[in-house]
């Protein structure tokens, strides 16, 4: 069984991210899977969904997505077995089984998301055995501060970036499992523009849409500028 990682803390997002996305996989995640919410209120989560505190704070953790960085540690295996981490703002929009029907023990996103390099390994999407990078996580918390400022000199901007930023660092030259937009993954900016000024239809393929940055799925405003939006974020 695979658990759907999320996190929630702060305001940002509200309950109704985690209820549309437990009906987005409702839809289109027929294996048995169960969904985790590590939040900062592991109370009132929505029926269905299994409330977790965030994990103690740790080296570096502190800023912004950072603290997601451990679901690298093998402590993360109290969550489950086999683990898909998804940004409670990604938007499911046909079946995703054919991602999460890979056999590695890690897999992730390698997007468009850093201008500098032409990529990053983007945290948005990963689908994991917990452990089984350990290694990064242990490279991370023998010196935060060092990985961090070697991380940003590199040009994956971490104090933008956050986690992505490190994982994109340490994993930079190695052979890492991916998926990538011929996969069905896709940035929401990449399909419709920064301002959803050219989005009123849905690539075919596409299986997962991110809005990573400052947009929204839950915005009205995009929504009318991208019809197929709300038909899927429901």
């Amino acid at each position: 069984m695979i658990s759907v990682v999320l996190w929630k803390w702060g305001r940002k997002y509200e309950n109704d991210h985690l209820v549309r996305m437990q009906s987005m996989l409702s839809r289109h995640l027929k294996r048995k899977h169960r969904i985790v919410c590590l939040r900062d209120q592991p109370r009132g989560v929505p029926d269905g969904i299994v409330g977790v505190p965030l994990p103690p704070t740790f080296p570096g953790s502190a800023m912004k997505c950072m603290r997601r960085l451990w679901i690298y540690s093998p402590k993360a295996a109290s969550l489950g077995d086999r683990l898909l981490q998804l940004d409670l703002d990604m938007v499911l929009t046909d079946s995703i089984e054919p991602l999460v029907d890979r056999p590695e023990p890690f897999v992730i996103w390698k997007s468009d998301s850093n201008v500098v390099h032409g990529y990053g390994y983007n945290p948005s999407v990963i689908l994991m055995t917990p452990g089984a990078r350990a290694d990064l996580w242990n490279t991370f918390c023998d010196n935060p501060q060092r990985v961090m400022a070697e991380a940003d000199a590199a040009g994956w901007w971490v104090k933008v970036n956050s986690d992505q930023a490190v994982m994109s660092y340490l994993l930079a030259g190695q052979d890492v499992p991916c998926w990538t937009a011929e996969d069905g993954i896709v940035a929401y900016r990449i399909i419709a523009g920064k301002h959803g000024q050219r989005g009123k239809t849905l690539p075919a393929g596409v299986r997962m849409v991110s809005f990573h940055g400052p947009r929204d799925p839950s915005s009205s405003e995009l929504q009318e500028k991208s019809p197929w939006l709300a038909e899927h974020w429901r």
